[in-house]
């Protein structure tokens, strides 16, 4: 199973979501848990132990679609 998390505003939501990930791993210990957000929400999420991916939104969104259609999200 693969879980797809996507936040791409506000430091604050970034902060809040990282309760939402631990309790997904918990409950999901199997599933590969992946994030997406923008590339200067990165650092905060870096070493986060439950993520298993994180998907960065760069340059366009088509870049960042085409990464998660490879990843089969």
């Amino acid at each position: 199973m693969k879980i797809l998390i996507l936040r791409f505003s506000s430091i604050g939501d970034i902060v809040l979501t990282s309760q939402v990930v631990r309790c997904l791993r918990k409950n999901f210990q199997e599933a590969e848990i992946h994030y997406a957000t923008k590339k200067s929400f990165y650092p905060i999420l870096q070493h986060n132990p439950y993520i298993s991916k994180i998907h960065l939104l760069d340059k366009s969104w088509l870049d960042l679609i085409s990464e998660l259609k490879k990843d089969k999200l």
